[in-house]
């Protein structure tokens, strides 16, 4: 990204900024000396900026863009604190995450800690050109306004990478080729319209078809012991944030809704004689219980009895006529808990 450029005085730190984001005003603190590194690397119709500032206001109307312009810009926290005021929202945004902004619309941006090291993604969003062959590629209708000061955590599956790639590039001095230098803006476009796409997916999801996919993964693979959220979340390409935010939706949590899917199956084994010769700790483990003690507890918590007791009292080896134990398991919605996928599930399909 080249040598660091030393600012000593606002004006200058003035320039640089309108030079990054258009016309702007800035506002510092009086009281000491204002002092601030910048450095910028130009990878073909893209910039990457790396910021270190002490705390600071940048303020901006609506900044026309020519064809060659940056307006979206995407920017990941190394240290301190970013404020972004635009559309209506404050976001802060803190350590390893990101937030995008339109410099389309009025913004106010204020990094607030002692000391901060911010590094920026500009990217143009007009159609490419042969003076500008790359751009943010192009958004569904209605999208842009709906990732504008957003935070988007930096921690975890795209996001994280994406923030990684960027982290690396403030840190990279090495004089690239410009072929290189074009290739490498090509990465850094395609990462961050991925990660917009993956997130404007995640505002407007399709509930009603992605639900029931993953409990259909879940109940395939309940006799797993090494099933997570995190797994699952991976497994249909979004974050486990969302696949927290999907099962809230219910009233349920993912774990909780994952135990109870097991219990409900190992209640149904201990309750067939066909199975009576299998111990109770094997079905246990059959449906993903690895603890023995682990699956008693978590049984009798449910259920209000013990594997043993509750087999000796269904499983046929009491005799007819033996009431069923009272089954305290939460009531869970029938589009989520209760799936038609539930009712089909077989312990075959678990163990592909």
């Amino acid at each position: 990204m080249g040598a660091d450029g030393l600012v000593l005085d606002v004006e200058a730190w003035a320039r640089v900024l309108t030079g990054l984001y258009g016309p702007v005003s800035t506002r510092v603190d009086p009281g000491e000396g204002f002092r601030a590194a910048v450095r910028v690397r130009e990878l073909g119709a893209v910039r990457v900026s790396a910021v270190r500032c002490p705390p600071v206001e940048v303020v901006a109307d609506a900044v026309p863009c020519d064809e060659r312009g940056a307006r979206h810009h995407l920017a990941l926290v190394l240290d301190g604190e970013l404020v972004l005021d635009q559309a209506g929202r404050t976001t802060r945004v803190g350590r390893g995450d990101l937030v995008l902004f339109d410099t389309g619309c009025p913004f106010r941006l204020r990094p607030t800690a002692p000391w901060n090291a911010v590094v920026t993604a500009h990217l143009a969003p007009t159609p490419p050109t042969p003076s500008a062959p790359l751009s943010l590629p192009p958004q569904s209708p209605g999208g842009p306004g709906r990732l504008t000061a957003r935070e988007l955590p930096g921690r975890e599956g795209l996001a994280a990478l994406v923030a990684g790639f960027l982290a690396g590039l403030a840190r990279d001095a090495t004089p690239y080729r410009p072929c290189e230098e074009l290739r490498l803006g090509t990465v850094v476009t395609d990462l961050v319209g991925a990660l917009r796409d993956q997130w404007l997916g995640e505002e407007d999801p399709e509930p009603p078809v992605l639900l029931p996919r993953i409990q259909a993964y879940v109940l395939r693979h309940l006799g797993d012991g090494g099933l997570t959220p995190d797994r699952v979340a991976a497994a249909h390409h979004i974050s486990t944030r969302y696949l927290h935010r999907l099962f809230q939706r219910q009233g349920l949590t993912v774990a909780a809704w994952i135990k109870a899917q097991r219990l409900e199956r190992c209640r149904r084994d201990l309750a067939d004689p066909h199975l009576r010769r299998l111990p109770v700790y094997a079905i246990g483990a059959r449906w993903g219980f690895a603890n023995a003690a682990d699956f008693s507890r978590a049984f009798r918590t449910a259920y209000g009895i013990t594997p043993t007791c509750f087999r000796e009292g269904e499983g046929g080896g009491g005799g007819e006529g033996r009431g069923v134990p009272a089954v305290r398991v939460r009531s869970l919605p029938r589009n989520s808990a209760r799936s038609a996928n539930d009712r089909h599930a077989t312990p075959q399909q678990t163990h592909r």
